[in-house]
């Protein structure tokens, strides 16, 4: 007759007082962040992170550490030919399991304490902005500036890049970890690559704060130019945008907007990874009627291809730079001549500065040098005289001149203007020419327009920056071109000229 197996309590091993902890230790967290994400006032998608994966990814690994103690000490038994029946009994008169008891709840009380306050410490920084910009410096310092500096510098990066619901922000993480061994082995792309492939819809993420059935009516805008003339001379051009929308008093479908609003579809293909080069798009009305419109002069797109992305036309088409535009310098200078941080008294300082502000440099700290001294320099060898009067001047327009360059070159990432376009204009990029050019047509012969007075009436223009002393007329002014062009600009678009070469 053979002896009876021996008990034996499974928690003599080490390793299952660990995994065991462990195990604890996600559980409460688990448990403490479920009850906060169902009953918080806002809705956080790394909290989701922590409470739905992180906590369960802790429970599962003290788990299977656990299970692995067990194996451990079957294994051990079996190979000292030993019968003994593990069990989960608790033996107080067992010295093994009460050294590993002990280790347990030692371990416990730690492990429950750094997991919970780490866990929700690590979501809480990863949701900021600091984290976003900063953590990965000079890959995101571009992103960074130009958010602090944007209209939307009150609302956090994740609300726009990832938003509510757990699909986007489980392919941010994914994207996340690429992006990490990216910079862990500087094999990251400078620039970074744009669009943002797996941006969510603006409809998910813009339309939470804009209500797209309120955009509607028009609005006055007021540009003050310089030319790169010795004057520096003004020319000042006043518009009437036609923002447009639902007009909810009327119910009509009216100006820019009307492409958002309604029950009015576009879909269009791209040529380049950009979307710079639209050469189809389709409509969709309200009624359910279809036009297709391509460019004469591409190669029609391959539907077939799996690489041809038919995209549906949406907020970011033409806001493609709500938080991170980068200036063209004649923006950044047209806007300190007037406003008097620059002295238009400084002979040709919009064309010197223009050029300054656009070569080409190695890093922040070449550019600052060849900025600040090639700006005295020039003053020193063509107006001595305004070096001598207006030496504050010079250097006031120093300051503004390495604030603007700053604020919108990142020689490191080769990123600027050139290669950040923005789509809300027709001025250095292309814009609403993508589609608007005059040559993409329909099958029946229909032409979409390119007329100005499409999106905008110009109301007053003239050499001056006081509107009062302008030509004006609400009903709309045929447009001047600063410069004697004859109508030149009637024929070619305005970035044939005015190309991101140029910088203005």
């Amino acid at each position: 007759m053979t002896d009876a197996p021996r008990k034996r309590t499974l928690y003599r091993h080490p390793l299952a007082a660990v995994g065991g902890a462990l195990f604890s230790a996600g559980v409460f967290l688990f448990l403490i962040l479920l009850v906060y994400d169902l009953t918080g006032p806002d809705e956080n998608p790394y909290r989701s992170l922590v409470t739905f994966v992180i906590a369960p990814f802790v429970i599962t690994v003290g788990f299977l550490l656990f299970l692995l103690a067990i194996w451990i000490q079957v294994r051990s038994a079996r190979k000292r030919g030993e019968s003994v029946r593990f069990n989960l009994s608790i033996d107080p008169t067992d010295p093994h399991y009460m050294r590993n008891l002990w280790l347990f709840l030692g371990l416990s009380a730690v492990l429950i304490f750094l997991v919970i306050y780490s866990g929700t410490e690590a979501y809480e920084a990863t949701d900021s902005v600091a984290f976003c910009g900063e953590t990965c410096h000079t890959v995101m310092e571009p992103q960074n500036v130009t958010y602090h500096n944007s209209a939307h510098a009150k609302v956090s990066c994740v609300d726009c890049h990832i938003g509510p619901g757990a699909s986007f922000y489980v392919k941010s993480k994914f994207d996340g970890i690429r992006q990490l061994f990216a910079t862990t082995l500087n094999t990251y792309s400078r620039p970074i690559e744009t669009p943002v492939e797996n941006l969510r819809p603006a409809q998910e993420t813009c339309e939470e704060c804009h209500w797209p059935r309120q955009f509607y009516g028009e609005k006055m805008v007021t540009h003050t130019y310089y030319r790169t003339d010795e004057a520096n001379s003004p020319w000042t051009i006043k518009l009437l945008v036609k923002i447009g929308g639902g007009n909810p008093r009327t119910g009509i479908l009216e100006g820019i907007h009307w492409h958002m609003i309604g029950s009015n579809t576009i879909y269009y293909v791209a040529a380049d990874e950009k979307r710079q080069d639209i050469i189809w798009l389709r409509l969709v009305s309200a009624d359910g009627d279809t036009v297709v419109y391509q460019d004469p002069d591409a190669e029609p797109p391959d539907f077939g291809d799996p690489e041809t992305e038919v995209r549906r036309f949406d907020c970011m088409d033409c806001h493609n730079r709500p938080s991170h535009s980068f200036l063209p310098p004649a923006k950044g200078l047209n806007l300190a001549l007037s406003t008097r941080q620059i002295s238009p008294e400084l002979s040709y300082i919009r064309q010197v500065g223009l050029d300054l502000l656009n070569a080409e440099y190695q890093d922040r700290r070449e550019a600052n040098e060849a900025i600040s001294v090639g700006l005295t320099e020039y003053y020193q060898e063509n107006y001595p005289d305004l070096v001598n009067d207006n030496g504050s001047d010079i250097d006031q327009a120093t300051k503004v001149l390495l604030k603007v360059y700053n604020e919108n070159f990142f020689p490191e990432m080769k990123t600027d203007y050139r290669v950040r376009e923005n789509n809300l204009s027709h001025f250095v990029n292309d814009g609403c020419f993508r589609c608007h050019d005059g040559v993409m047509s329909s099958d029946k012969g229909e032409v979409l327009s390119n007329d100005c007075a499409t999106c905008h009436l110009i109301v007053s223009q003239g050499p001056s920056e006081n509107v009062s002393e302008l030509e004006s007329d609400l009903g709309g002014l045929d447009f001047k071109h600063p410069e004697d062009i004859d109508e030149v600009w009637r024929e070619f678009k305005c970035t044939e000229c005015h190309t991101p070469e140029s910088g203005y």
